[in-house]
């Protein structure tokens, strides 16, 4: 098993990489998507930075196996956050823009061979809190297992 910097950088290089996501951010918001990898509490966000995707690390679980396995479940969060002045599109640009990171993370599911698998397995969104800034924040778990 690799070390998990490999794999979140793997998963910033697929969200990056993403051709929909990208044209998605700059056919609605006139901006490339720009993705950070940080912890969330700080962190200050400028108006000027949005669209953006921050991604953070909050927990590992593992477990033993008397085989000589142990794996482990990964949490990764990603708030992710874009600036719409407009209340009245704000709600579809975020279910789209949900959709297009659900479509970039799960596209490739191994992370290029370097774990079990990748699931988003909570999505919690800000409901227009902040307008005219809006957050969705996206929880994704990823299975590694090393044998010893």
């Amino acid at each position: 098993m690799p070390s998990f910097i490999e794999v979140v950088n793997d998963l910033v290089s697929a969200l990056q990489a993403n051709t929909a996501l990208d044209t998605f951010c700059k056919e609605k918001w006139n901006k490339s998507l720009l993705i950070k990898k940080m912890f969330k509490y700080r962190t200050e966000i400028q108006i000027t930075d949005l669209p953006i995707i921050l991604v953070t690390r909050p927990q590992k679980l593992s477990k033993d196996f008397p085989i000589g396995n142990r794996e482990y479940e990964d949490t990764v969060r990603l708030y992710c956050g874009f600036h719409q002045p407009d209340r009245d599109i704000a709600q579809d640009e975020m279910i789209e823009f949900e959709e297009k990171i659900d479509d970039a993370v799960l596209e490739d599911r191994d992370r290029n061979g370097l774990v079990l698998d990748t699931n988003v397995t909570m999505t919690v969104t800000d409901e227009g809190y902040f307008h005219p800034v809006y957050f969705v924040v996206k929880e994704v778990t990823i299975e590694t297992r090393k044998i010893y």
